[in-house]
């Protein structure tokens, strides 16, 4: 893969001299006219354009080009926060909404923090490791470019203890451990990525698959999921909205528990998404599956 195509490692690079160069007043111009690239990015775009109309069905194709460039735009200023935060240790002004949903994460017990690709992932993951005093264990798909995976990995947080998703048997053992010995572990549950089980679900009237790994954990390790997602409200400003937690109920028919919790958390993401739909970073169209 090119180191100039969107997934290539030049784009990081980019970020982080700009990060350690460039004076933060300018910043905003400089993202707002990056930004304007997405115009030549036409899998992404449309990708976009696509969603958008599955979850604003009103809006029209002009409309949804503009909306289009907000998501972006948000994308382009989440990067350079999380890119700030790594390599100045600057952190951004946090609010949290729902923290009466958090209370029973004082317990000390394990839990599962089920999120989407919204906001900034690190900083969340962050903010909640400092906030709780817990281990976190941060899941995540390795990125696709060799180069650009070894760029990124060089910089995660050390506050955070990170998982790839590489070998889902392997993975799925070491994540049971950690949930019984009382640690949190973050997981994005928003869409598909490499080779994952999956369980059916519907999201904004479309029959999909999302991950089954985060309902399947939680079944066997006896543990709450808490749906947590990070809000972009303002220029170095965000905000964690906490909704219900809930528990994937065990029966005889395992299926149907992992689509009965499936369902629960689609009809909460889906909200989350019509709330702030400039915030949900998915680039490929939701992908319909047949039942």
């Amino acid at each position: 893969m090119s180191r100039f195509q969107v997934r290539g490692v030049f784009w990081r690079q980019f970020a982080r001299w700009a990060v350690l160069n460039v004076p933060p007043w300018i910043e905003p111009a400089i993202l707002a006219f990056w930004s304007l690239f997405f115009l030549l990015w036409g899998p992404g775009r449309r990708g976009v354009m696509r969603n958008l109309a599955l979850i604003l069905p009103r809006s029209t194709a002009l409309a949804n080009l503009f909306r289009c460039y907000r998501v972006v735009w948000n994308f382009a200023c989440s990067l350079d926060d999380t890119t700030r935060f790594r390599e100045r240790l600057l952190m951004p002004s946090w609010e949290l909404a729902g923290r009466e949903h958090l209370e029973a994460l004082r317990d000390g017990g394990g839990a599962i923090l089920l999120t989407a690709h919204m906001g900034s992932y690190d900083l969340g993951a962050h903010l909640f490791a400092e906030v709780s005093g817990r281990r976190i264990v941060m899941v995540r798909a390795p990125e696709v470019d060799p180069q650009t995976r070894e760029f990124e990995e060089a910089r995660l947080p050390d506050a955070v203890e990170t998982q790839f998703n590489t070998d889902g048997s392997e993975l799925a053992l070491d994540l049971l451990h950690a949930v019984r010995d009382g640690a949190i572990v973050a997981i994005q549950g928003d869409r598909m990525a490499g080779e994952i089980a999956g369980v059916p679900a519907t999201l904004f009237g479309v029959p999909v698959e999302i991950p089954a790994g985060p309902f399947a954990l939680a079944m066997a390790a006896r543990v709450p999921i808490y749906p947590i997602f990070v809000i972009r409200r303002g220029r170095w400003r965000y905000r964690l909205r906490a909704e219900a937690p809930f528990e994937v109920v065990r029966s005889r028919d395992r299926d149907a528990d992992l689509a009965a919790a499936a369902a629960r958390w689609a009809a909460t993401l889906e909200q989350v998404i019509r709330d702030d739909w400039q915030q949900w970073f998915a680039f490929e169209e939701i992908v319909r599956c047949s039942r």
